[in-house]
């Protein structure tokens, strides 16, 4: 192994724990909405402050379960064939998102920053 291999296998270990390390200590932020989206277009706005169920249609008979409970949200049932959206779990941090690719569902999370006074993205 020459010098630059060893230069090389260091450097992606140093990026690779720097990326990690702002994965996990990056500010985030509560939610308090959350934004029901289907097929790009607004489903329904619900504030994640107050438990409730909802169950969105999609054509072709497909349909998601959307469960808010606890400050957190949910797909708790769907029909489509992965399945992954059920699987995302809980979420509950602004800025968060569960997508259910074959029904074309997004539930995202919103919410205001708290202390900040300009924020630009």
């Amino acid at each position: 192994m020459k010098i630059g291999d060893k230069i090389l296998i260091v450097a992606i270990i140093v990026f690779s724990i720097v990326g990690f390390a702002y994965s996990i200590l990056r500010p985030t932020f509560p939610g308090d909405t959350v934004y029901i989206e289907v097929d790009g277009k607004l489903y329904e706005e619900l504030p994640l402050s107050k438990d409730k169920t909802v169950t969105v249609k999609v054509d072709g008979g497909g349909y998601n379960v959307v469960e808010i409970k606890g400050g957190k949200v949910r797909i708790s049932d769907a029909n489509c064939p992965d399945r992954v959206c059920v699987r995302q779990g809980w979420i509950d941090r602004s800025g968060e998102n569960i997508i259910c690719l074959p029904h074309r569902v997004v539930v995202r999370i919103s919410g205001r920053m708290k202390n900040v006074d300009q924020v630009t993205y």
